[in-house]
């Protein structure tokens, strides 16, 4: 019995360790005049990041996880003139390097063409996006997955260290795409100048519109690069170190065509396509 009795006190313990760890539930929803804001910058080390079109004339922010400091919020969120800058740092537990499911989640809902600067530095929360209008947008990603459609934006710039990017259904006045390790995914997206970096991880670009630049380059990674319509007026140049090229575009004249470089042109070769490869093969059509 004493046995019995001692094994409980000790598994009451540990689940009673649980919960305080775990902590409390954290709630907060605020609300901003959207014509009084210029820039959203967000600052967050490991909840997740939802964003989305509003038709209100708001822009409203809705936090939702685990407070574990009774002192300090998990998020604060300031408004400092026109800018409004939240930050969501994570508070130290007794078994801080276990994870118990999902922190939190912080919703933020814009209204099209009101803001002008999404800023966004985030560490290992995912991050989505939906039908979001704006001038300028920048995202610096540590290691969480990113999942973005209907953006519209003059500049867009998002580099990652790790983590999937998958960008869809959207248009850009210019789109710059830098990773270090993770796979990058871009379908149906219009962008006249649009630059693609990747150390290691493969890059596709699916039903792309011609436009006046496309860059893509990757060290090891594979490149696969296709078209929406058949381009009309391209300078194309394709390089790779692995031996292996696949160009199937209609009217496409070969200036150099060997196992490691193809390079040529469509039409007046007005627009430009370049791709390039240390170890990866690339596919365009």
């Amino acid at each position: 019995m004493i046995l019995a009795s001692t094994a409980l006190i000790v598994t009451g313990g540990f689940v009673f360790s649980f919960k305080e760890v775990g902590g409390k539930s954290f709630e907060k929803e605020t609300s901003f005049e959207a014509d009084s804001i210029e820039e959203v910058e967000i600052n967050n080390e490991s909840w997740d990041i939802e964003f989305k079109n509003t038709k209100s004339k708001k822009i409203t922010i809705e936090v939702e996880g685990k407070q574990k400091d009774k002192k300090k919020d998990p998020v604060t969120i300031k408004n400092d003139g026109k800018k409004i800058e939240m930050n969501q740092k994570d508070q130290k537990g007794i078994l801080e390097g276990f994870s118990f499911g999902k922190k939190g989640t912080i919703y933020i809902s814009i209204p099209k063409n009101e803001i002008d600067t999404i800023t966004l530095n985030n560490s290992f929360g995912d991050i989505k996006m939906k039908d979001v209008a704006t001038k300028n947008i920048v995202i610096s990603n540590d290691s969480g997955a990113e999942k973005i459609e209907g953006l519209s934006a003059d500049k867009g710039k998002f580099t990652s260290k790790d983590g999937e990017f998958s960008l869809k259904d959207s248009s850009l006045k210019a789109l710059t795409v830098a990773s270090t390790t993770g796979d990058n995914y871009i379908t149906s997206v219009t962008s006249p100048k649009m630059k693609v970096t990747s150390t290691e991880g493969e890059v596709t670009i699916k039903n792309s519109k011609e436009g006046e630049s496309l860059f893509v380059e990757t060290k090891s990674g594979d490149i696969a690069v296709s078209y929406q319509e058949a381009p009309t007026s391209l300078m194309l140049t394709a390089n790779s170190h692995s031996s292996d090229i696949t160009v199937k575009l209609n009217s496409f004249k070969k200036k150099k065509d060997t196992e490691q470089s193809k390079e040529g042109i469509i039409g007046d070769a007005a627009n430009k396509l370049e791709v390039l490869s240390k170890e990866g093969t690339i596919k365009i059509n």
